[in-house]
């Protein structure tokens, strides 16, 4: 297992309202899947809206084995994009 944080980038796109409240909701969906693996979040930025969305937001995923669990290319799709 590596030791290697991941960083997420979230944006909401041109979706207006609904594109905030869904990426509002994907991080949920990170935050919860990093809980269950004992894994920790620290938000770097965030810009949320009034409805309690997100337009953007970055942060990081800090635990064992992170990295290559969040950047995994196989036949699956990636939960995260990695910048190379």
């Amino acid at each position: 297992m590596d030791e290697k944080n991941a960083i997420v980038t979230i944006q909401g796109g041109a979706g207006g309202d609904e594109a905030a409240l869904f990426a509002g909701e994907l991080f949920r969906m990170y935050t919860r899947y990093s809980d269950g693996r004992r894994w920790k979040i620290e938000v770097l930025d965030a810009n949320e809206t009034e409805q309690g969305g997100i337009k953007d937001i970055t942060f990081v995923i800090k635990g064992k084995g992170t990295y290559s669990r969040m950047s995994t290319r196989g036949n699956t799709p990636r939960p995260a994009c990695p910048r190379h």
